[in-house]
């Protein structure tokens, strides 16, 4: 450990992992009553383990895997007796997930994980899991793994945009096996097997005798067990990414270890054309090359492959392995007392450690050649397969909907418009859950046939524009009040209104109008955006209709018109390739629009007229034109009037915005032409106090135009989402710059 505090002392981590080296990993946990713990351990000898491990191939994997854990000392062997009587004891059922892995080759092959499931009794609250103080559990930085590594990638295009971007990955091998707990955490972690006994060959020998293992490790099924080992993950990647920028470090000199373990790199043809990087809202800096990220224990190096950075590639090959040879202790081979692997997986090093430009990470194949994401083909098919098995399936159990629920939200992630359609699956699972099985509905059947072309067009691949933190090609504002909608972009001046009925005045609410005016809004402008992957900023005073352009959660039976409105507004997003962001300002500061939703009274050519004159914050960049909604869009509002069987009493008249309060002259039938506003002198017109512009992209800001607020203090992207907290073990780090603030 003094070795190592030299080299990782600077890392905001340390103080943690130093003291679960030394001490143990202990989790924050409730206690709970002495009685109920032994009545609850009784019971859960008596009940067994789940059945996924009992059948005969399973229990041959289980017998494998607990005799692995006991060999290789991360287990303790006892009887069933001691273990019912060990000091706060408790014991968790094991069950197997069937996973898939590759091999040496790169060829995927099944794998089954044994897990040890401590959140059995959950409903109860007596498990491990549910039990877990969270406050008291150590913060995880690697859930936006993958967005940092799009964000890395999409940095080097766009200032590259005629350059190789190389990948690797390297796994940890037996990644939670390598921290040990406390022994107080062991006890609490038993599992029950069979003496089973597996020969050279692999024959199984079965046993009726069980015995007890206590895992001083950390298990597979504890909520604890990411973040902790992350702790040391982190700096494992951190320690990899210095090493790829330090310039005194030589491969040749001072290789890898494993260096002979990784294949060659391998490059895409010369003909193969580059995607284009669309500009983002964040900044990663131009002199940025490359670095390390990492999700628990898969890490993968992002490089720019160029020639003056050739010798960069050279160390971006071994960062990795070598960063956990240098952090875990080395290992001796046959010298080793007790049985040890490597702390990089050697298959995985053979099958995927190499540099390319076609790479899958977390489940998705990335293609920094055509800038593409996508869902990998085996996935594709085993998903599409399940969606068309539950298809013909009159009804659906639970286990099946939880389990698909589960991989759509995973497809969902580089379609996010798809997220909208989750709804009704959702609801069919909740039902399942509640009465074990539910009937597969009219409409839940539509939406997943809906779902089998998301998939196809996961498969085929999504631009990285899409999934990054974009700069808008489109921003505009919109906004509503009881007796019509309107918006327009800030971008191009086109702008449009529509006065409802009587009938849609009585059917929506305000946010219902709020939220359809965005939607109508964003499809307009995204009509006339010429980028090939568009970015829309849609920007309203309603802070509901603000959250439900991102996301939506609506029950269709109590919630149909905002439901509805959620798709439609999905579908445009698919069909152009778009993606979105909305944002939320001061209703004094949406005046244009305002006037847009209120001031039927007044001819188009009146309205611009007078925005001219008065210029009010947002102003157009360009001269202002103001179109008619298509019929099929006042049909739509029509039909989404119709959904509601309740009607509101018309309690409201025509209110004219701030803006024309107090015009005079313009009402008559002969002043449809531009003219110069005259006003009562007892209104004058609005005065507007232009604040200062909002911070610039580097403090990581997405900024609202010059002279406009929002309500709220200004939306930040965390950095957390786009770049490496700590990203660096020498010196004073980004992560330890801010727990100092915190602190302080």
């Amino acid at each position: 450990m003094e070795q190592l505090e030299v080299l990782l002392q600077h890392h905001p981590n340390f103080p943690r992992f130093k003291s679960n080296m030394k001490e143990g990993i202990t989790y924050p946990i409730q206690p709970i009553n002495e009685q109920t713990r032994i009545d609850t351990l009784n019971k859960q000898l008596e009940k067994g383990n789940h059945k996924s491990t009992l059948g005969l191939d399973a229990r041959k994997n289980t017998t494998k895997s607990m005799k692995t854990d006991v060999i290789r000392g991360f287990g303790f062997i006892m009887s069933k007796r001691c273990a019912s009587r060990l000091k706060e004891a408790e014991i968790y059922p094991l069950g197997m997930q069937h996973q898939t892995t590759i091999n040496e080759i790169g060829k995927s092959i099944p794998k089954k994980r044994l897990t040890h499931d401590l959140s059995a009794n959950r409903r109860k609250g007596l498990s491990i899991n549910q039990r877990v103080i969270e406050e008291e559990v150590p913060p995880v930085m690697f859930g936006y793994t993958l967005q940092r590594v799009l964000t890395c990638i999409h940095q080097l295009r766009f200032n590259h945009p005629n350059e190789r971007i190389l990948l690797n990955k390297v796994d940890i091998e037996k990644a939670y096996r390598r921290l040990h707990t406390t022994g107080d955490m062991a006890a609490k972690c038993i599992a029950i097997w069979h003496l089973d006994d597996i020969d050279e060959k692999g024959n199984l020998s079965t046993s009726d005798e069980e015995i007890a293992v206590a895992l001083g490790r950390l298990p597979f099924g504890s909520s604890p067990a990411p973040a902790e080992f992350s702790n040391a993950s982190d700096i494992v990647f951190d320690l990899a990414s210095d090493l790829m920028q330090c310039e005194h470090w030589s491969p040749d000199e001072i290789p890898c270890p494993l260096k002979n373990e990784i294949p060659p790199t391998k490059r895409l043809p010369d003909n193969i054309p580059f995607g284009k990087a669309y500009q983002a809202d964040v900044d990663l800096g131009t002199d940025y090359k490359g670095s390390t990220d990492g999700y628990i224990d898969d890490g993968a190096n992002v490089v720019l492959d160029s020639e003056e950075n050739k010798e960069m590639v050279k160390r971006a090959e071994q960062c990795l392995p070598m960063a956990l040879h240098l952090i875990f202790r080395p290992n001796a081979g046959e010298l080793e007392p007790i049985q040890r692997s490597e702390m990089a997986s050697i298959p995985k090093l053979k099958a995927e450690a190499y540099l390319t430009e076609i790479m899958t990470l977390l489940g998705w194949e990335i293609n920094t050649r055509a800038f593409t994401i996508a869902l990998p083909l085996l996935k594709y098919k085993n998903w599409s397969d399940q969606i068309r098995k539950n298809l013909k399936m009159k009804r659906v159990t639970y286990n099946e909907m939880a389990t698909l629920v589960g991989r759509l939200n995973h497809a969902a992630y580089i379609i996010p418009a798809a997220r909208h359609f989750m709804n009704r699956i959702r609801r069919l699972e909740e039902k399942a859950d509640k009465y074990r099985t539910a009937k597969m509905t009219k409409e839940v059947s539509k939406d997943l046939h809906l779902w089998l072309k998301f998939l196809e067009q996961a498969h085929k691949g999504i631009s990285i524009n899409n999934v990054v933190f974009r700069k808008p090609t489109s921003t505009s504002l919109s906004d509503s009040c009881e007796r019509g909608i309107g918006g327009y972009s800030h971008d191009t001046g086109l702008a449009w209104r529509y006065e409802f009925t009587l009938e849609e005045q009585i059917s929506f609410d305000i946010n219902q109008k709020e939220y359809l005016a965005s939607a109508i809004n964003q499809k307009i402008q995204l009509e006339h955006d010429n980028c090939s992957f568009p970015c829309s900023n849609d920007i309203t005073d309603n802070t509901s209709a603000t959250a439900w352009m991102y996301k939506s959660n609506f029950d269709p039976d109590s919630h149909p018109i905002n439901n509805e409105i959620a798709r439609e507004n999905a579908k445009n997003l698919i069909e152009k390739k778009a993606s979105s962001f909305s944002q939320h300002i001061k209703g004094s500061l949406n005046d244009i629009a305002d006037s847009l939703s209120r001031d039927f009274h007044l001819t188009n050519n009146q309205l611009i007229s007078l925005f001219n004159f008065i210029r009010p914050p947002y102003f157009p960049k360009k001269q202002m034109r103001i179109i008619n909604l298509p019929k099929e869009i006042t049909s739509w509002i029509a039909s989404l009037a119709q959904l509601r069987t309740k009607k509101r009493e018309l309690n409201w008249g025509p209110t004219p915005s701030s803006i024309a309060h107090g015009i005079i002259g313009w009402s008559g039938p002969n002043t449809s032409g531009l003219m110069t506003p005259s006003f009562d002198p007892s209104t004058p017109p609005k005065e507007y106090a232009w604040p200062a512009p909002s911070s610039t992209q580097c403090d990581e800001e997405t900024s609202l135009p010059t002279g406009i607020v929002s309500k709220a203090r200004p939306l930040k992207r965390p950095s957390i989402m786009w770049r490496q907290p700590s990203s660096q073990v020498k010196g004073k780090t980004h992560a330890s710059t801010t727990q100092a603030k915190q602190a302080s």
